[in-house]
């Protein structure tokens, strides 16, 4: 392709309001166009890149028997009532519309429903299955805040398979060779030595957990716990967590009433009491989806974990209890709840942090006040049970090998999810065994985000001057820039230009009448991954750079140069 026919046009500067590093280089560069916040339009170049992103990932899960189709955007309310998925109380990140007939509709934002009712048509015996089936399409989720460039959008491109299996077995079978096809797919982008399977929460997709992809980089939103020398990564959202123990004394003190108003936080109770954070309790209140009350307490230097909090319950559904609750349960505002004299009618649930402190300061469930120099036993009867639901930070403990968790800072570029029967029985889908025995049929969903990866890609392969695409997604893998308009100049451009083209090199030939700096400055921001000049000082030669090496250009033939192309 020619430069002079690319309608693009690069830019010294990205909008003000795109704060995220990915897509400022990504406008600038023309390979995206910001439509709204958290919504981009892909252009000629940064079209070629997500197709190239998309053809590696279909290869793999071609390889492992995926069998391609396209579902529908528009998708009907019924289907995702029968899973509990279409109330916003559960699922609260929908798009929806309506028919002229009034009809509500949402826009695709998972199709775990769609197409096990798809399979219901096709799959009614033990002989159908296994079968695995994905798309590749956009998907459209109402983020609270879209962020992070390509990283976290409101539309979205991403490859989505099910897969549908006879036993646990047979499931478990599919989700290690899926999961395989997972690590070839980041080796073939360049990810490989910096994405980990890491253990995530199933969210509203699963009760159990789920296996995320996680690229460390340092724009990345998440925070990852790996315990050293292991091939163990948690997501702080699950990660399984002891608390450092605290120095202290061991001699119990007076208990003491402290009055407190607007002192509302650990900081503020901190700074007010004069007493370290660890030795604050942070009790939050809670309401499962029955109306049972929880009051759920860690050490002042954590927060309550809500994915591990659900799980000690048993519920699904939790929410913060309302103000008014609060005050009407426990006799208090917000902030002045705590363990001292709670209301036989809730349910006290205690992280393991608070074990085994003396003289610690608690909300006195009286507004405007808390209490210091509670003791358990004394002031506070000890729970029968103590439990890890604060989310870790650093410092913290793997439980098992008693190591000292390493942190990192990660983007989430995959998922997969052990489904069991949940939306297949829920939409009725079942097969019959060998003996003619109505069986469930065991389902797992597999995720990859393609836009978030050319997201992630771009954060992770970039500089200063611009981007720097691995070969495998680049654009072209050859940026030609011929300097000067003389005529013999151009003449060997255009004939190195269809050399390349007749190799299968994919090309583009900066031929624009600009200065020099332009078009050097121009290939170092679109990334491609060679750089090759003709001008009057290369002679029969091509000056040949490769992006991001630091060492000179090199002067090369053209065998030498295919040599190059093809070997590095």
């Amino acid at each position: 392709m020619k430069r002079s026919q690319l309608f693009t046009r690069t830019s010294k500067t990205a909008p003000a309001d795109e704060t995220s590093r990915n897509a400022a280089l990504l406008i600038r560069a023309g390979f995206i166009h910001k439509e709204m916040a958290g919504v981009y339009t892909y252009l000629p170049l940064g079209l070629r890149v997500l197709e190239n992103i998309k053809q590696i990932v279909r290869e793999e899960m071609n390889a492992v028997g995926g069998q391609e189709v396209m579902m529908t955007a528009l998708q009907p309310q019924e289907l995702f009532q029968k899973t509990n998925r279409w109330d916003d109380a559960v699922v609260d990140n929908w798009f929806k519309t309506k028919l002229k007939n009034g009809t509500e509709l949402g826009l695709g934002l998972t199709h775990e429903e769609p197409i096990t009712n798809i399979l219901l048509e096709n799959v009614s015996s033990y002989k159908n299955l296994p079968v695995l089936v994905y798309q590749i399409q956009n998907k459209f989720r109402n983020e609270k805040r879209a962020k992070s460039g390509l990283m976290r959008g409101r539309e979205f491109v991403m490859k989505d398979m099910y897969s549908f299996a006879k036993s646990q077995a047979n499931h478990d079978e599919i989700y290690e060779k899926v999961a395989a096809a997972y690590t070839k797919v980041y080796a073939r982008l360049g990810l490989g030595n910096t994405t980990f399977r890491t253990k995530a929460d199933g969210g509203y997709f699963t009760e159990k957990n789920s296996d995320e992809y996680q690229t460390l980089c340092e724009a990345g939103e998440d925070t990852l716990f790996h315990v050293p020398g292991t091939d163990l990564w948690y997501n702080e959202e699950i990660a399984p967590a002891l608390a450092p123990k605290i120095e202290q004394s061991e001699t119990e003190k007076p208990l003491e009433v402290k009055k407190t108003d607007g002192a509302v936080g650990v900081a503020a109770l901190v700074k007010l009491l004069g007493i370290p954070a660890e030795m604050t309790t942070k009790t939050m209140i809670y309401q499962t989806n029955s109306g049972e009350i929880i009051a759920a307490a860690t050490r002042g230097d954590h927060d309550i974990n809500e994915p591990k909090l659900r799980k000690v319950l048993g519920v699904e559904g939790l929410k913060l209890a309302d103000k008014s609750i609060i005050q009407t349960v426990f006799g208090a505002d917000t902030g002045c709840a705590g363990l001292i004299n709670l209301p036989d009618n809730v349910r006290v649930i205690i992280d393991e942090s608070c074990m085994d402190r003396v003289n610690f300061e608690t909300g006195n469930n009286k507004t405007g006040e808390h209490v210091i120099n509670v003791n358990w036993g004394r002031d506070v009867a000890i729970p029968e049970q103590f439990y890890d639901i604060k989310t870790a930070i650093p410092g913290d403990i793997h439980p098992e090998s008693g190591l000292v968790y390493e942190v990192h800072k990660g983007s989430e570029v995959g998922n997969i999810f052990p489904l069991e029967s949940k939306y297949s029985d829920a939409l009725g889908m079942f097969y019959l065994d060998a003996n003619g025995q109505q069986q469930p049929v065991i389902m797992g969903c597999y995720g990859i985000g393609i836009s978030r990866l050319m997201g992630v890609l771009a954060e992770k392969f970039s500089d200063d001057a611009g981007l720097n695409w691995p070969k495998a997604i680049a654009p072209f893998q050859v940026y030609l820039i011929n300097i000067g308009d003389d005529e013999s100049v151009i003449k060997r451009a255009e004939t190195l230009y269809n050399q390349l083209q007749d190799k299968g090199i994919e090309v583009l030939w900066d031929d624009r009448d600009a200065r020099p700096g332009e078009k050097l400055a121009d290939a170092d921001l679109f990334g491609i991954p060679y750089r090759v000049v003709i001008s009057p000082k290369t002679g029969e030669l091509s000056e040949v750079k490769r992006r991001g090496d630091k060492a000179e250009a090199s002067l090369l033939t053209i065998d030498a140069l295919f040599d190059s192309i093809y070997h590095n």
